[in-house]
């Protein structure tokens, strides 16, 4: 009865149950449990490898910078400008089911990217499909898969993901092209899905890296209308 028991569980790929059947079968500290107890066991042994199957595979597709970065051990303090409590907020994941968005200021290595990095981990842990990518490389991605003709499939595709990191908007001047196609993945994702932009420049600087005034006033009314924003003080943390 067990093996075949074991059988059956193997071919419908309920690995966890089957790896608990054998744990209770050869250990006798679970005859005092009941039916009810063990077959709980099982479930519960089944959902978390597949729960933590889903979180790998979300991590592995995020594609996160700094994979090891976790909000844990980001460091708050005032001199960073940086506050545990208002933070608390983006902790629960709030701000994805909300699809708000998070914008990161900062001078170089204040760390904007391992604040950015450790959300998106955060997010996978927590379910939501995610990709992380520095905007520069994406909007070349984007652009090749226009030449193949996949550009609306790309635009709908990066609408519907919970959270798109895009890391390091420069103080360069968008083209034309970057610009269009900056708006389209703006646009799509606007009120449906979460976004992280971070960027080196001040927030109110951020306008004239779009330098169109039409372009510009549509982006930005996007990404900053319900958005979290945060500037990010302090010296370089790569010294330390």
């Amino acid at each position: 009865m067990l093996q075949e028991n074991l059988r059956k569980l193997n071919e419908m790929k309920l690995y966890g149950m089957v790896e608990k059947l054998e744990e209770i079968s050869s250990n006798t500290k679970f005859k005092k449990y009941s039916h009810h107890e063990l077959i709980a066991l099982m479930v519960d042994k089944e959902y978390d490898r597949r729960k933590n199957n889903k979180v790998n595979r979300l991590l592995k597709n995020a594609k996160i910078k700094l994979p090891m970065a976790c909000v844990e051990d980001i460091i708050f303090s005032s001199k960073r400008n940086l506050k545990k409590e208002p933070f608390r907020d983006l902790t629960s994941c709030d701000f994805i089911e909300h699809n708000q968005n998070i914008l990161i200021a900062g001078a170089t290595g204040v760390g904007k990217t391992f604040v950015a990095c450790a959300l998106a981990n955060l997010a996978c842990r927590n379910g939501h499909p995610t990709l992380y990518t520095r905007i520069s490389r994406f909007l070349e991605y984007v652009k090749s898969e226009k030449i193949l003709g996949n550009y609306l499939k790309v635009i709908e595709k990066l609408g519907k993901l919970k959270l798109l990191v895009l890391d390091d908007l420069g103080p360069d001047i968008l083209t034309k092209e970057d610009r269009n196609i900056f708006f389209e993945i703006i646009e799509e994702r606007h009120l449906s899905a979460a976004t992280i932009i971070s960027s080196q420049l001040p927030l109110d600087q951020w306008y004239a890296v779009f330098d169109d005034k039409t372009t510009a006033d549509a982006v930005c009314d996007r990404i900053f209308h319900n958005s979290y924003k945060i500037q990010l003080g302090g010296g370089s943390m790569r010294k330390n």
